[in-house]
């Protein structure tokens, strides 16, 4: 995390509250690694009110939690709960490329591939890792199912804290960015089927790679 700047226009207690947020789910703290008011407030040069406030956001949010022996920890998750909520998230993301599929105009999937584009070209993580929950939220956007689109992404959240995105990882990533290809590229057919299968083969091959990691 950096420092904060403290002429922001945005409160500080939301800047402190998301810079936290996005340290965990990058996975600058590891789950089970305790999380200081000193030390947070010293990273980003603030008071510790702030940061009281965001811990006690991001509790709510289960992100982290507390340890008798440690205090704040991040959450940890289990490897079933890995499983189940993979199970969903395939669920969940193959409905947003079939909607996808049936909705993408030519800007649409302009729009993607540039994403894609700058991904590709990129070997910096957070350039990297932004372009993919830019080009996550798209075919969100491009879906028009808000509800079910929010609940993927409080999935691919949760996930994020154990893996850290296997996007990043430098032998998943050529495979996963071919995979956004084949999307990419039956959505714009307009195959919804086919966007479905590659979305679930997205997110199995995510899956593998997350479990051999962890065993």
């Amino acid at each position: 995390m950096e420092r904060i700047n403290a002429d922001r226009m945005i409160p500080i207690r939301d800047v402190v509250y998301q810079s936290i947020r996005k340290a965990i789910l990058r996975g600058d703290y590891l789950p089970g690694e305790r999380l200081t008011e000193e030390q947070l407030a010293s990273i980003l040069g603030t008071s510790r009110t702030p940061v009281r406030e965001a811990l006690r956001k991001l509790e709510a949010e289960k992100m982290v939690s507390h340890s008798p022996n440690k205090g704040v920890v991040v959450s940890k998750i289990s490897m079933d709960e890995i499983e189940d909520l993979y199970e969903i998230r395939m669920l969940v993301e193959m409905i947003i490329a079939k909607r996808a599929a049936k909705h993408a105009t030519s800007e649409d999937i302009k729009r993607l591939t540039d994403l894609m584009d700058e991904e590709e070209a990129s070997s910096d993580l957070d350039v990297i890792s932004d372009c993919v929950e830019k080009y996550n939220n798209a075919i969100a956007e491009i879906a028009n199912c808000p509800q079910i689109s929010d609940f993927g992404r409080m999935i691919r959240e949760t996930l994020s804290r154990m893996l850290v995105s296997t996007y990043l990882q430098p032998k998943r990533r050529p495979e996963a960015q071919r995979e956004h290809r084949e999307i990419v590229a039956a959505v714009a057919a307009g195959d919804d089927e086919l966007a479905q299968k590659l979305t679930s083969r997205h997110v199995k091959n995510a899956g593998r790679v997350l479990k051999s990691g962890l065993t």
